[in-house]
């Protein structure tokens, strides 16, 4: 409706390289690369969407592209696509390990006008070293550091595992002396790589438990503390939670974005391998419209075994790549089943 802004974001994979070999990353590695002109186009193309629907729908749009890899610094014309995206009308924002930004690259990154840039980091120094490889801890608190001194807004992002729920306090702390603007927490999808901690991933309660020691840190003054989790926010919901069949938070996945990986794929989630189309010969604002998969994971009546009649749900749906990643694990093609590390459902 017009007035109601529509934050809509496309994650864009612009590489699978990484200069780290991490534990629990969700990439193969073996996936070719668009060029330079083909990300430009495919920037067009949903920039076309974009304003089909503020124009025919008097949206109020507010689109955004988070560019990540890989580690997305690898790509030479990085900066070259940070502009393009920019000059489209997106606000951009940058996902990253930190490692490879020096003080020449963090200016860079300003000089872009990144809105934001996510670090990845995995707990203290001996446990991060141990998921991304020995020295990396350092060398992203070099990156973290660079960037704030550029003045670029910063956060840090933090894979939760049994490996370092322990660690929560300790790494706000951390994040405090840093300087950046947030520290959120998401958990471990046991997907690619990932799959080899799976033992490592949090049950239900812990999920409840983690949850409650996250909240005591609600009102931080010196560094906001968050998460991109839709379960993270249900004991704070209030009473009256909105009974509608539209969804209106919780899960982004294929409702308030998508991601498009670095040969053009695109997914509801890059935690769902999933392939719904490729943006190098798929009309975006076609396939948004008529995705059997994306109008699915909308749709109340899709779900089923207690997330469809959950109360929750129009502000939660669970994480999907975790309900396909366990459906997965027994054999199954279900993301629309309950998320299993779901604590808090209620009919």
């Amino acid at each position: 409706m017009k007035g109601t802004p529509y934050d809509f974001f496309v994650q864009f994979h612009l590489t699978e390289r990484c200069n780290l070999n991490c534990r629990h990353c969700y990439q193969s590695g073996k996936v070719s690369e668009m060029d330079y002109r083909e990300i430009c186009r495919a920037i067009d193309n949903i920039k076309e969407a974009v304003q089909s629907w503020a124009t025919e729908y008097e949206m109020e749009m507010s689109p955004s592209f988070h560019f990540t890899g890989g580690e997305p610094l690898l790509r030479k014309d990085l900066f070259l696509i940070l502009k393009y995206a920019y000059e489209a009308g997106f606000t951009t924002a940058l996902m990253s390990n930190g490692t490879l930004i020096d003080g020449d690259a963090a200016q860079k990154i300003e000089e872009a006008g990144v809105s934001d840039v996510q670090i990845s980091l995995d707990g203290l120094e001996d446990t991060h070293d141990i998921l991304r490889g020995n020295g990396s801890f350092r060398r992203t608190l070099k990156g973290i550091g660079n960037l704030v001194a550029q003045d670029v807004d910063t956060n840090i992002n933090l894979t939760v595992s049994r490996v370092n729920k322990g660690q929560t306090g300790e790494l706000i702390q951390l994040a405090e002396e840093l300087g950046v603007s947030a520290i959120a927490f998401s958990r471990l999808v046991p997907t690619g790589r990932g799959k080899g901690l799976s033992s490592q991933a949090l049950t239900a309660p812990e999920v409840a438990d983690f949850y409650k020691g996250l909240r005591k840190h609600k009102g931080n003054d010196r560094v906001f503390v968050t998460s991109r989790d839709p379960l993270a926010g249900i004991p704070d919901m209030a009473e009256e939670i909105p009974q509608t069949g539209i969804p209106v938070g919780g899960c982004a996945a294929g409702i308030f974005g998508v991601t498009i990986t670095c040969d053009g794929t695109i997914m509801p989630c890059r935690r769902m391998d999933l392939p719904v189309g490729n943006i190098r010969k798929d009309s975006f604002r076609e396939l948004w419209a008529e995705s059997p998969v994306l109008w699915s994971l909308r749709k109340r009546e899709s779900y089923h075994s207690g997330c469809n009649s959950c109360r929750y749900w129009p502000v939660c749906r669970g994480c999907r790549a975790i309900a396909l990643a366990y459906a997965r694990a027994m054999g199954e093609e279900d993301y629309l089943g309950p998320d299993p590390q779901c604590p808090y459902y209620q009919p």
